[in-house]
């Protein structure tokens, strides 16, 4: 039975490549649905599809396996609470915090989240999560909140006695208080109507969906996702995918083994995410700390002083402002002096491709990384342009580099 049509419109409907998934299971899945159906042939089966909303969810349940369990991403969710208790709650007094959890799976990211922010004492009544989930399945196990074994895993479970109440032997029952603020629905993000009706969100979890897709789908995905962000909103995103994110105007905050990033710094000569082609890159400024207030107007480079550090924050502080112009200067005066550094290379890298030098660019990168191998954003930027000059073997190998990064950074 050749079921390749079936891989086709699965990528098609909801963005999974059957080699991410295997190939075996989607064709184990679409046998036994089409066994179940009664359709002669993948051609009937394939029509039922288009007819069937029902058979739709059948073959997506059939074929997406949920691996989840309670605070899997831990360092991200507890820098995410710190961050609204400490920053985003003192400027937005009495607003509820809005949060995206796309795939909720089974329900453990949503509600973890929830009990996060009420063991920080935040008012549940001014949070509101919204859990989507292609899976009508899942989505049915998340709200029922019954939880065996599998869904705790680590040391750290005082959280269970807390919020959940044993219902059977290795069974426990969610409270009611960690359900209010979590609203599950099922949602295709691929779909056109997906963001249509929501409001911005202040953070987003989309943990290991994108590393399912491929390059035009995850592009397709990014936008609906970047759309629904507020301003100075966090996304979170699972440890193979924040150099994809960079890829697309993201740059990751520093939270130790959790992967979190905002929108990096533009100018009102970027063009908006939505109309950028897919594999475009765009200017990434170099990691910031948690809660960095906003740049002020950067200072003239005569008024900062003698030191090394201080004369690169002041290039940075250029970039980060827009002053193109003046940070090249600088940065090349600084060079001159023999001021040659990874992090003063990778920013006048990032000055060149914000003004369309991209071939000083690139071997500026080149440089960065020359000093510095494990410069995970100059790797990323390499990447794509690799992959813009038709080189996806380059491209991938440096990916796979600046991941492997990545992962050593946030040990």
């Amino acid at each position: 039975m050749n079921i390749a049509a079936i891989e086709t419109w699965l990528q098609a409907f909801a963005g999974l490549e059957a080699s991410s998934i295997g190939a075996d299971a989607v064709a184990r899945a679409a046998r036994e649905r089409i066994t179940t159906t009664g359709c002669p042939s993948v051609e009937a089966y394939l029509a039922r599809l288009q007819e069937s909303e029902e058979e739709r969810h059948a073959l997506i349940d059939r074929v997406v396996v949920p691996e989840t369990w309670f605070f899997r991403d831990r360092p991200a969710i507890d820098a995410l609470v710190r961050h609204v208790m400490q920053d985003w709650g003192r400027a937005h007094r009495g607003l509820p915090f809005r949060v995206l959890s796309v795939p909720c799976s089974t329900g453990e990211e949503p509600y973890s989240l929830a009990m996060a922010f009420a063991l920080a004492s935040w008012p549940l009544e001014l949070l509101r999560i919204d859990a989507i989930d292609i899976s009508r399945q899942s989505l049915e196990r998340a709200q029922r909140g019954v939880y065996g074994r599998n869904s705790f895993r680590g040391e750290q479970r005082g959280f269970r006695d807390a919020f959940f109440e044993p219902v059977g032997s290795d069974t426990w029952k969610i409270s009611q208080r960690v359900r209010a603020p979590v609203h599950f629905a099922t949602g295709n993000l691929l779909a056109d109507e997906f963001a249509k009706g929501r409001r911005p969100y202040h953070a987003i979890f989309c943990r290991n969906l994108l590393i399912y897709f491929d390059r035009p789908t995850q592009a397709r995905a990014v936008q609906t996702l970047d759309r629904l962000l507020a301003p100075g909103g966090w996304f979170a995103v699972g440890p193979s995918e924040p150099v994809l994110m960079m890829e697309y105007g993201y740059e990751l905050l520093k939270v130790k083994s959790g992967f979190v990033l905002q929108r990096a710094t533009t100018t009102d000569s970027t063009p908006p995410l939505a109309k950028r082609p897919a594999a475009a890159a765009v200017p990434v400024l170099p990691w910031r700390e948690i809660a960095r207030p906003a740049a002020p107007a950067a200072p003239p480079l005569e008024e900062a002083t003698a030191t090394a550090a201080a004369r690169l924050q002041a290039v940075q502080d250029l970039a980060d402002a827009g002053r193109f112009r003046e940070a090249k200067k600088a940065g090349e005066a600084l060079l001159a002096q023999g001021g040659a550094s990874a992090p003063l290379l990778f920013v006048l890298g990032v000055v060149a491709e914000a003004t369309g030098d991209t071939t000083g660019a690139e071997a500026l990168y080149r440089k960065t990384v020359y000093l510095d191998p494990q410069h995970t954003e100059a790797l990323a930027h390499l990447a794509t342009r690799a992959e813009l000059n038709g080189d996806l073997r380059g491209a991938r190998a440096l990916r796979e580099r600046a991941q492997r990064a990545l992962a050593r950074e946030a040990r």
